[in-house]
């Protein structure tokens, strides 16, 4: 394993090796950083079930965030290995510490100080680590705590089978052997050694017993055997005598309730053991409290007092107060009909009081958007009614008082009483991207108008914010995005509750993985920025804000008077319904609507890309053959010089280039960071050419294909500049180029001298360059008929054109030889033969060469490849468009008791 290469992570010496599996150093050549490498045994890597449940716990393993847990950062697979990607702690183990003897008790209360912070953050999150102990603590040199392997107990356990006793505990000698007994022995607490299931009170246990040992040297429990020491933690007690004299009395205290072998009398809570750590200096170390001496007579009389005061006291206020029971929280699963697809906007909303649902669908029989319409769905009533007067509207949102619902239908914003009726129409709405009605009866909606806004002259055509009267009329424009700091659309706007203040979501270009939430202020119309990664933030009446950030609706204490957020975000649901999707169309939404009261209810779904396309072989009769299978949908792709492997842009969630290698059949990803589109090869196939950008603009890139050389930024230009062809001789790249007044152009790249200047740039659009194999002809596609075709100019000379095509054309693409040109329109293949002459150039009548529907194409360069040796077309396939149906919603009843649970107020 040492030396080879996974991916992007080069494998360095080996740190470990246990029943959880073997720990390497590795250089994670993307980011350029250590991280650790742990290989998972094949024993569980061979068990699709475990497996399963294995991606999902490291997942919620992912999402823990504290500077006192050793972070993951990944699963990976590659060649046929499953690996995590850890964070690389350097520094002793508190076990080796502890195996000097104990520590100074200041010490020892600092360290378990710090583990007592990781765990209150783990179980804030519903995360148990299971197997806490000394060897999975980690001291750094600066004296800070890491706590290990968190949570990979219960990940790589085998839970469907029963414990047995027999086998050895400790996960690092015998985890391989199904139904051990998690966490080692010393540790365990008394339910783990009995193999029932535990909570986060075993952790306390076993915090309980790195406190004790950390303050006299010696483990809690121990034997000369697994049994005996079993035993011992089942039976035994703790010798309070060997603690040293200093202690104090508030933690003498403290470990008699961590190590309680009773699960209902032990310490609930690990936040309060990190409390009781953090002030032990104003405790005497017995814990005595000094009062003045009285005598035993009028202790007696005092006592007696009190007593009475305090029965009659009680018996008094039971009048008055009864505690009413806690309500539990209720789910339930919300069936619906018809479904709906995926949306590109919110579609789920619920009225304040909680009493019913309001969601747009469209029609199961059909897929057209104008067949969508909103849907009531009563609490308590199965049947869904379908609102009349809703005909092709989605996008609900409910007015304050649940009388009316407002939507977006037909380019307009419009609203209608809750149980249908005529809609009104409020103004008009190209492409209204969320809404919200305010407590003074006006409604802020984002909207793309009809004339966009421009940036260096670039019309870039995104989203702003504007308010309308709920009695429709004139709407104002409240803001515009910021360009100079690069934003593109501002979209998902939602009143706080008194109407002063708007939070709103900023996207940075057409499609933004992670944009950023904003707060804009009514009064002075200036925003600022909340959160980055954050998008579609709602306010709730537990002084919460909710948004979503990667598909995981995350919460914050929020001050509504001072409108500041207070401490950082926690998770409390996973996997809400979140798009993320490939068209400015598209908004980072999430399906998901909270009562007044307390319900919550919202799509059970997570991510999911755009589409699913798959690379195939087709040859020049048409005959398909698959070329490459990875989990992402393919775009753009480019083979090699050589053949053998693949250049492409992976489409969902992110845009990133990757590379397949065809002979070894491995996918490693190049980019980490951005958008990146249209790779093309270098010549002799050692640097891929791209367009990259963070922000609103792409420029050209150029970066080594195996990644050993950093990106380097080739041009700088205002505009959008997008690689499609790279000569022979490697001096020339041709390009094109977004211009605001003449559209797509054609330009050219010297590598030499690193500079830009125009071939065509016309009024009209020119689009997919591709040079010939010999550098002397260059072919595009240009609309200058008012349909697109084929044409081919001299390179670098322009001053004359041949029309290749003549019943529409697009994506020229050269044979190797240069002897015949191919192009495509729609569904089909076209084919030409070439032949120069001193005179220019002749060419034949084009031929049909083949016909298939789902052949994928890109804009504005070619998305399609040929092989070597010319017989093949390398090309994206769209799969068929399968129309899945969400048909049930999740309701949680009395959730905001769950939400003050995971964020409590000062506990952030």
């Amino acid at each position: 394993m040492i030396g080879k290469t996974l991916g992007h992570y080069r494998v360095g010496e080996q740190l470990g090796r246990g029943g959880m599996g073997e720990v390497y150093v590795a250089d994670d050549t993307s980011l350029d950083r250590k991280v650790a490498l742990k290989f998972l045994p094949d024993v569980f890597t061979g068990d699709p079930e475990r497996m399963a449940r294995f991606e999902r716990e490291a997942k919620l393993l992912a999402s823990l965030n504290n500077p006192n847990i050793a972070a993951i950062h990944g699963l990976e697979q590659a060649e046929g290995k499953r690996f995590l990607v850890l964070e690389l702690v350097k520094g002793e183990t508190l076990a080796q510490k502890l195996s000097k003897g104990p520590l100074p008790i200041e010490e020892a209360l600092g360290v378990c100080r710090q583990i007592a912070e990781g765990l209150e953050a783990a179980h804030e999150k519903g995360v148990i680590h299971r197997d806490l102990k000394p060897a999975n603590v980690m001291i750094t040199d600066g004296d800070k705590v890491k706590i290990l392997d968190f949570g990979l107990a219960k990940a790589l356990s085998d839970e469907t089978q029963n414990v047995n006793a027999s086998q050895s505990p400790t996960i690092t000698e015998a985890m391989t052997h199904p139904g051990v007994i998690l966490g080692t022995a010393a540790y365990m607490s008394p339910e783990q050694a009995k193999g029932k299931a535990v909570d986060k009170r075993a952790d306390i246990w076993a915090f309980g017993c790195i406190l004790y040992e950390c303050l006299t040297g010696k483990r809690a429990f121990e034997g000369e055997t697994v049994t005996e020491t079993l035993a011992a933690v089942l039976k035994g007690e703790l010798d309070f005598r060997v603690l040293p004299a200093g202690t104090p009395g508030g933690i003498r205290n403290l470990l008699h309730r961590c190590i309680q072998k009773k699960v209902t009398d032990r310490l609930h809570d690990i936040a309060d053991a990190r409390i009781e750590i953090s002030e032990p200096a104003t405790q005497t170390p017995e814990a005595a409290l000094v009062f003045p001496k009285l005598s035993f007579t009028r202790l007696m009389f005092l006592a007696a007092i009190f007593l009475i005061i305090g029965i009659f006291v009680a018996f008094e206020l039971t009048k008055y107060f009864q505690a009413a029971p806690a309500k539990e929280m209720v789910t339930t699963l919300i069936k619906i009909e018809p479904g709906f697809q995926r949306p590109s906007r919110p579609a789920v909303t619920i009225s304040s009081d909680g009493r019913f649902v309001i969601y747009s669908a469209i029609d199961d029989k059909s897929d057209e958007l104008s067949k969508s319409r909103l849907y009531l769905r009563k609490m308590g009533n199965p049947e869904v009614k379908p609102i009349v007067g809703t005909e092709g509207g989605s996008a609900p949102f409910l007015s304050p008082d649940n009388l009316w619902v407002g939507f977006w239908a037909d380019r307009k914003l419009k609203k209608i009483p809750v149980e249908g009726g005529v809609a009104t129409t409020l103004c008009d709405a190209p492409n209204m991207l969320g809404a919200s009605w305010g407590p003074d009866n006006t409604i802020i909606f984002a909207n793309t108008p009809e004339q966009g806004f421009s940036r260096n002259g670039q019309d870039l055509s995104g989203s702003v914010l504007s308010k309308v009267s709920a009695d429709g009329g004139a709407f104002e424009t409240l803001t515009r995005p910021d360009v100079a700091n690069e934003e593109f659309s501002h979209r998902l706007p939602s009143y706080l509750p008194n109407g002063n203040a708007v939070l709103f979501t900023i996207m940075r270009f057409d499609v933004d993985t992670r944009p950023q939430l904003a707060l804009l202020r009514m009064d002075t119309r200036k925003y600022r920025i909340l959160f980055e990664d954050a998008a579609d933030g709602r306010y709730v009446s537990t002084g919460h804000l909710l948004f979503m950030r990667q598909g995981t609706l995350m919460a914050v204490r929020f001050d509504p008077i001072r409108m500041e957020t207070v401490g950082q975000p926690v998770a409390v649901v996973k996997d809400v319904m979140q798009t993320l999707g490939s068209s400015n169309n598209s908004t980072p939404s999430g399906q998901f609507s909270v009562s007044e009261s307390g319900t919550l209810v919202y799509v059970n779904a997570g991510f999911a890309p755009d589409r699913k396309d798959s690379l195939v072989w087709v040859d020049q009769r048409g005959i398909e053959q698959p070329a490459a299978t990875t989990q992402f949908s393919f775009c753009f792709p480019r083979l090699s010089p050589d053949g053998q492997k693949i250049a492409y842009i992976a489409f969902g969630r992110e845009r990133q280039v990757w590379i397949y290698d065809l002979i070894k059949g491995t996918n490693s990803r190049l980019t980490s960071d951005g958008r990146a589109t249209f790779p093309i090869w270098s010549p002799d196939g050692k640097m891929l050419l791209f367009m990259w950008h963070q922000t609103l603009s792409g420029n050209l890139y150029l970066q080594s294909y195996d990644g050993s050389s950093p990106m380097e930024r080739l041009t700088n230009s205002p505009y959008f500049q997008m690689p499609a062809s790279w000569s022979v001789d490697g001096k020339t790249v041709i390009l094109v180029e977004i211009h605001p007044e003449t559209g797509s152009d054609i330009y050219v790249f010297d590598v030499a001298s690193r500079t830009v200047k125009p071939f065509l740039n016309s009024p009209f659009e020119e689009t997919y360059p591709d040079l010939s194999p010999d550098g002397r002809w260059l072919a595009y596609s240009s609309n200058e008929s008012k349909q697109n075709q084929v044409y081919v100019r001299p390179f670098p000379s322009s001053n004359l054109k041949y029309q290749i095509s003549n019943g529409g054309g697009t994506h020229p693409l050269w044979a190797k030889d240069g002897k015949r040109l191919f192009y495509r329109w729609h569904d089909q293949v076209w084919a030409v033969d070439v032949n120069t002459t001193d005179r220019g150039l002749a060419t034949s009548k084009p031929r049909l060469l083949f016909e298939k529907p789902g052949y994928r194409g890109s804009s504005p360069v070619r998305g399609w490849d040929m092989s070597p040796d010319g017989k093949r077309f390398l090309m994206v396939k769209s799969e068929e468009n399968k129309i899945t149906f969400v048909t049930e919603l999740t309701l949680i009843q009395n959730w905001f008791q769950e939400l003050k649970r995971l964020v409590p107020a000062g506990k952030q």
